[in-house]
């Protein structure tokens, strides 16, 4: 019985090693372009575009690579998915700035460099700011893409934390 076990396990270590197993998340990536070239996201659940949020919001590098198709046609039908598209750019922004900078344009640079979150507490943004910043800060290149981000990235906080200020002032009277 222990060898039929170990047998087993060897196989099945084999098997996933040599790639017959595609993950989970190669699988949705690779549903996500055949969307896109067959024009047609029907395949798609409210599930996958949950976890393409979540994905890109980790700054993983090849769902980043995928917003512009993610950006466009057949995905524009998914309302609820375009909006927090650009969120979660903005949340890859700190995990991977390199890959995000990339997409920044005059066009999303105050969405994705901007701090567009949906009421978000003053210790989130203080948080995020600090991480993001730190990781714009530390590119190498010091592009006017990557300046334009910082510039705005830090007027955003600016604006936030005036806005927490006056709701502290207005709840004291």
């Amino acid at each position: 019985m222990k060898w039929l076990i170990i047998l087993l396990l060897a196989l099945f270590s084999v098997s996933c090693s040599s790639g017959m197993f595609n993950s989970a998340e190669h699988v949705l990536s690779d549903k996500v372009i055949t969307a896109s070239r067959n024009n047609d996201s029907s395949s798609l659940s409210d599930a996958d575009y949950d976890k393409i949020t979540e994905y890109l919001s980790q700054g993983r590098t090849r769902w980043i690579e995928l917003y512009p198709i993610l950006n466009r046609s057949p995905f524009l039908g998914a309302t609820s998915f375009q909006e927090g598209l650009d969120i979660a750019m903005a949340y890859a922004l700190p995990e991977n700035p390199g890959a995000v900078m990339k997409y920044v344009n005059q066009g999303n640079v105050n969405k994705l460099c901007g701090m567009p979150f949906i009421e978000p507490t003053p210790d989130e943004t203080d948080a995020y700011f600090l991480k993001a910043r730190t990781a714009l800060t530390q590119l190498t290149s010091e592009s006017d893409r990557e300046k334009r981000c910082l510039s705005v990235l830090e007027k955003s906080h600016d604006h936030l934390a005036a806005e927490t200020r006056t709701r502290r002032v207005s709840s004291k009277k």
